[in-house]
């Protein structure tokens, strides 16, 4: 089940189980994946920005808002800004 809350998306933290332990879009991205990608291509992590187009739009939104100084920058393209009300 996708629906929104009940199943894992639009790049958060699952919170019901069964997906709340292994689905952690949101931890992997702020605590792994920036770190893993500077490492790898060598970011500068204080000039980094977010960026996303529909569900991604949402989740750049959402890590850029939840998490101050974390992105320099954020954009979103065609946002899902109202996931509740989306089919």
């Amino acid at each position: 089940d996708w629906s929104f809350g009940a199943g894992a998306g639009f790049y958060l933290d699952a919170t019901e189980e069964p997906w709340a332990k292994h689905y952690r879009m949101e931890s992997y991205v702020r605590d792994e994946l920036l770190t893993l990608a500077a490492d790898a291509f060598g970011l500068d992590l204080t000039s980094v920005g977010a960026s996303g187009h529909s569900m991604g739009g949402h989740g750049a939104l959402s890590l850029f808002l939840r998490n101050p100084g974390l992105f320099k920058s954020v954009s979103a393209f065609a946002p899902i800004c109202n996931p509740t009300q989306s089919p």
